[in-house]
């Protein structure tokens, strides 16, 4: 598992460090400026237990929590942040090609013409989309209002490396994957980058700010390491 990694350079850390991936259990290697990346391999051979027993955890989590298959079209959706648990299927629908939505009985039916083709991913990751502007966005603008914390805009994406974001014209990106998250840590979530409109850092400063609209904001934070794992696999393939 360990031969394929990513190699990042950082000017801040002394030291090269080894990170295993909570969301796909890929590794990341961080080097110190200037480092020789020939004794890469020879650090990877020595900590190679490590890394296997580090990516076997890993998968098995994401297993636990999504046994489907990520090639496969998932039956069930489980969108936790709004307490919604979505059925999907292949059948007839009115148009080809298409994903027909029946929010009544919180049911997708893919067209059959999908049967075996991967259009269906796409085409799920934009009713996904579609929920989040639906959901949170909504949710976002009440905490703002809630902690008289403004905004100016915010974006719908399907980022892989983080939950949200927030520029310093205060526009605010939400990750529609936070959709398969406990509510708790979606609220989290969106205060935090709520608190970024005042404080674009992470100083004490801001965190400070943060542990005033959300005093548990630390335990979260160390919850929303391991998160990755709620989202399943299917989401993020072919991407």
């Amino acid at each position: 598992m360990a031969s394929d990694y990513t190699i990042r350079e950082s000017r801040r850390t002394k030291h090269v460090r080894l990170k295993v991936s909570l969301y796909d259990a890929s590794l990341v290697v961080t080097v110190p400026h200037g480092f020789d990346r020939r004794e890469i391999a020879s650090i990877l051979a020595e900590k190679r237990q490590w890394i296997e027993r580090m990516q076997k955890r890993v998968i098995e989590q994401r297993e636990e929590f999504d046994p489907e298959p990520a090639h496969s079209l998932p039956d069930q959706i489980p969108l936790r942040a709004v307490g919604e648990q979505w059925t999907a299927s292949y059948g007839p629908t009115p148009r080809r090609r298409s994903v027909e939505i029946n929010r009544q009985d919180l049911r997708l039916v893919v067209s059959e013409d999908l049967a075996g083709d991967e259009v269906w991913r796409p085409l799920l990751r934009m009713w996904l989309s579609q929920q989040a502007r639906h959901h949170l966005v909504p949710w976002l603008r009440a905490l703002s209002e809630q902690h008289d914390l403004p905004f100016e805009r915010v974006l719908i994406k399907g980022q892989c490396t983080c939950w949200s974001s927030c520029s310093r014209k205060k526009t605010i990106s939400v990750n529609y994957k936070l959709l398969f998250l406990p509510p708790g840590l979606v609220r989290y979530v969106l205060i935090h980058e709520l608190c970024h409109t005042a404080q674009l850092d992470h100083s004490p400063k801001f965190w400070k700010l943060v542990h005033a609209h959300e005093p548990r904001c630390r335990i979260l934070d160390r919850e929303l390491n391991a998160a990755w794992r709620y989202v399943p696999a299917w989401v993020d393939r072919g991407s």
